[in-house]
């Protein structure tokens, strides 16, 4: 995996404005000063109650737990727990870090080393060398000329393209392009090519790598067109100017 140095041209370095971190997932949901997309999406849907901190209420465990089983396998070994066929697991010494991890049965282990299989087998796009040389779960925080402080996450960039690990019930475009919709993923895209943009001075394509959480696992890379990616940095704009009226 390429380092920062790789992929940072030397104007845009970290400064006061830009700053980079390598920091564990919980790192990153835990720092409030700046605002993330998942807020803004949160806000734009029009949850009256939204906090800047995360909060999962279970939704999302197995496709977190493959987001970090795919992009970050250091953290998923230190985070999770699978328990073998017969309801155990590997024997800890520790047991408060054990109770702290999130369990996992053999099945859903099975299941998750089959999704990652059946994306780096992906015919159409060499996406495994992308994914293994890429900048993988990189914060990058950043203030705007207005004095708003925002960050981003995004799964993996490298060069010349952002890459966003998706899982979805059907990959199929129409479906998926509901899903955007339903969803404000290219909400989410817009700034993070943003993020990208101010750290390595050139503007990124994205893509959606889409996969279905049951065999045979299908996959499909969407990449968004550049009008798409121009519609969603104007929807972007106006949801952060309401958003920031309204924490005013």
């Amino acid at each position: 995996m390429r380092t920062i140095d790789d992929l940072v041209r030397p104007v845009a370095a970290a400064g006061p404005h830009l700053q980079t971190r390598q920091e564990p997932l919980a790192a990153y949901l835990a720092e409030t000063e700046h605002v993330s997309s998942s807020m803004l999406r949160r806000f734009a849907r029009g949850e009256a109650h939204f906090e800047r901190g995360y909060a999962d209420h279970g939704q999302s465990r197995i496709p977190q737990a493959l987001h970090a089983a795919m992009l970050e396998p250091g953290r998923f070994a230190q985070e999770y727990f699978v328990l073998d066929g017969d309801g155990a697991g590997t024997a800890f010494a520790d047991k408060d870090d054990l109770l702290e991890r999130v369990w996992l049965s053999s099945a859903e282990h099975a299941e998750l080393r089959a999704m990652q299989q059946a994306i780096r087998d992906y015919p159409r796009a060499p996406l495994a060398a992308a994914l293994d040389s890429g900048m993988r779960e990189l914060s990058i925080y950043w203030t705007d000329a207005a004095g708003a402080r925002w960050k981003a996450r995004p799964d993996c960039f490298t060069e010349d393209a952002i890459l966003e690990l998706k899982t979805t019930q059907d990959v199929r475009p129409a479906a998926f392009a509901r899903t955007r919709r339903r969803f404000g993923y290219d909400l989410q895209a817009a700034h993070y090519v943003e993020a990208v943009r101010r750290l390595t001075g050139r503007t990124p394509r994205f893509a959606y790598i889409a996969i279905e959480p049951r065999a045979p696992y299908y996959v499909w890379v969407h990449e968004l067109a550049s009008e798409d990616l121009d519609r969603a940095a104007d929807e972007l704009a106006s949801v952060r100017g309401r958003f920031l009226a309204a924490a005013a």
